[in-house]
């Protein structure tokens, strides 16, 4: 307070308000310098809490580049892999449609051979072991076409399933591979600065991350903290999908390999039986064409024969006709010296040894004319039996000529990637090597330079019969 005469502060007050004021700015003093105090504690504090904030972001910065580095390097080498399957897959898709294609050929040469034997004389369609290999030939090649269809469809289908997954694994590496550069660039300052020029603050790694090879892939670090959080199980399942995917790959691949394997495997059991179906058949054509040709040079020889049995027979039927003629004119002096005897007077037409004679004359000449008349009746039934038997003889020898030009025709079909060849056999006789001019034998002894100029080969056929 003030007192004293006109307002002055009285010394005491004024002292009193000093010793005030210097103890409040004491206390002002002490309070700041707690509150100094309290503040570079939070300083040290927060400097502290944000190390550790940044260590820890950094660290798991660090896991989760390579983390996905790891899933980069495995993605880009399932996609390499996937690649040379497919590619694998695609060769062995070419090899079933080669062969495929390559079975016309044989195909349109057993129809070919079956439509002509179909053309046979009726007396000539037997079903023999050329029909039936030929129609076992067809069979095998109808059934090559069957499992090569359903082989080509399998390994079609594998290769769009092959391409489906590797295009799934590009999707996944290229959201890798930018999920990675969005990553390395959060604590690669020339990473970021490339993607996002700004500038950065003190936290960031001006050096970059150098990542070590990891064996294992891909991996997680367990969570200090008991169970796992939110963030941790999304890392997880992003990894388990790629896993998945990769896994899916897998499978497919190891289908690829297997479909590529049996299709090897088809291949090589189709060429076996249908190479051996057509050796069949070829064996089969040679002992045909050679039995009918043996047939019919019996058939010749055994028209040769019945034509000389013919001119003989017709040769003794003139020389009985002329005898039979012959006697007719005995029998006629023989009636007529009978009829002139019998012109006698009663005392003189009596039976004498002369009238016996004439008798017994009439009676061997009448029954010498009955055995000429029935041998010659005999020997024109025989004849014509031998001329029934020459037109017999002379229609299976036309017929024989047909089914060996038949056959032979056969034998002359060529497949079309032996156009300027001989395929089979097409003559018989000369001693000529089994399958000796097919057009397979004949590439293989034509020199190489020397095949775009290949000039037709004559047909063979052995001469002795196939066992």
């Amino acid at each position: 307070g003030y007192s004293g005469m006109g307002g002055q502060t009285l010394p005491e007050d004024w002292q009193g308000a000093v010793f005030d004021s210097l103890s409040q700015a004491g206390s002002s003093h002490i309070k700041a310098s707690q509150d100094i105090y309290g503040g570079m504690s939070v300083v040290r504090s927060a400097n502290a809490e944000y190390g550790k904030q940044r260590d820890t972001v950094h660290q798991h910065f660090v896991q989760k580049l390579a983390n996905t580095h790891e899933l980069v390097s495995l993605l880009s080498s399932k996609i390499h892999s996937v690649t040379k399957c497919t590619q694998h897959s695609e060769w062995s898709l070419k090899q079933l449609q080669t062969a495929h294609q390559a079975l016309a050929g044989p195909t349109s040469i057993c129809t070919r051979r079956l439509e002509l034997r179909s053309r046979l004389p009726r007396r000539e369609r037997v079903q023999d072991a050329f029909q039936e290999a030929l129609q076992y030939e067809e069979r095998e090649l109808q059934a090559a076409k069957a499992r090569f269809s359903t082989a080509i469809s399998a390994t079609q289908r594998v290769i769009k399933e092959l391409m489906m997954r590797k295009e799934d694994l590009k999707e996944d590496l290229l959201d890798k591979q930018h999920g990675l550069n969005l990553d390395n660039a959060c604590v690669d300052k020339k990473a970021l600065s490339a993607t996002f020029p700004r500038q950065l603050d003190k936290c960031y790694n001006r050096s970059g991350i150098s990542f070590a090879t990891v064996a294992g892939t891909p991996r997680m670090k367990t969570p200090s903290v008991v169970g796992e959080s939110a963030g941790f199980q999304q890392e997880k399942a992003r990894q388990k999908l790629t896993q998945t995917n990769v896994e899916q790959a897998l499978r497919i691949e190891e289908a690829a390999r297997i479909r590529c394997a049996e299709n090897t495997s088809l291949l090589e059991a189709t060429s076996r039986a249908l190479k051996d179906a057509h050796r069949s058949t070829q064996a089969e054509m040679a002992a045909k064409v050679e039995h009918t040709e043996v047939f019919r040079q019996e058939l010749l020889k055994q028209q040769k024969t019945t034509l000389g049995k013919v001119a003989e027979l017709q040769k003794y039927l003139g020389l009985t006709a002329e005898k039979l003629e012959a006697i007719e004119k005995p029998l006629t002096a023989n009636e007529t010296r009978e009829r002139i005897r019998s012109s006698k007077v009663p005392r003189e037409a009596i039976s004498d040894h002369v009238s016996e004679a004439l008798h017994e004359q009439q009676r061997a000449l009448q029954g010498k004319k009955m055995q000429l008349q029935s041998q010659t009746a005999v020997m024109k039934q025989t004849l014509e039996e031998l001329l029934a038997m020459t037109r017999q003889l002379a229609e299976d020898i036309e017929e024989k000529d047909q089914a060996l030009a038949i056959d032979r025709a056969c034998a002359g079909v060529k497949n079309p990637a032996h156009s300027t060849l001989g395929y089979g056999f097409a003559r018989v006789g000369g001693g000529q090597r089994h399958l000796s001019d097919t057009g397979s034998s004949k590439m293989r002894q034509t020199p190489t330079g020397l095949r775009a100029s290949a000039v037709p080969a004559t047909p063979r056929i052995m001469s002795s019969r196939v066992p």
